[in-house]
């Protein structure tokens, strides 16, 4: 090689060389490690003060509690504790990346979305990862929104602590409920099924 009878300027250009794959190394990582798919950690915290979207979510872990039928997230005696006077059955909760990840991905959504039907059925179904979604406009600005999928109660308690629904500004939710497989419903509702046909939704 050209540099083997100067092994003083072949240090120094190896030298050279490692400082500049330490600098290609973290330009790549800086590059791979600050999109919302691939982001951890301290770096995917940065992309949610971006879009204004906290990893620490207050009301939107559904806690267990001794309770009886019918009682949101109770089970029998023995089996959890008393629900003391005045506690919240709802704690806060600390998104995992992944969990984090989807929440910044929505919120950067709603601020560039146009708002269409199209992106609220969109913004519904990558939320919950349903196979359906169906809203129905009720007049006066508001709607119903419909989650074809099971949820469980931190889904639901989630679900209800973050506004994670696409749409137009002034427009509201009157209500919002899960079904399985094909709704059930009556004569002009879209997309659903008679008595023995369909399931009954329910609402969150």
């Amino acid at each position: 090689m050209i540099y083997d009878d100067k092994p003083v300027l072949r240090a120094i250009v190896e030298a050279l060389g490692a400082e500049l794959d330490e600098l290609n190394d973290a330009i790549i990582a800086c590059k791979n490690n600050r999109w919302i798919d691939t982001a951890e950690g301290v770096q995917l915290d940065g992309l949610g003060d971006i879009v204004v979207m906290p990893r620490q979510i207050d009301k939107a872990l559904a806690l267990t509690f001794f309770g009886f039928y019918g009682q949101t997230n109770t089970v029998g005696f023995r089996q959890a504790r008393f629900l003391r006077q005045g506690e919240s059955p709802l704690g806060t909760y600390i998104l995992s990346d992944a969990e984090y990840r989807m929440l910044i991905a929505v919120k950067a959504r709603q601020n560039v979305t146009d708002c269409t039907v199209e992106d609220t059925i969109a913004s519904l179904k990558y939320v919950f990862d349903a196979p359906r979604a169906i809203i129905e406009e009720l007049g006066n600005a508001t709607i119903t929104v419909a989650i074809g999928k099971k949820l469980t109660k931190n889904q639901i308690a989630l679900a209800n602590a973050v506004d994670l629904v696409i749409r137009a500004g002034g427009v509201g939710i009157k209500y919002k409920a899960y079904f399985s497989g094909s709704p059930f419903g009556f004569l002009g509702q879209p997309d659903v099924r008679g008595f023995g046909q369909g399931s009954f939704a329910h609402a969150f």
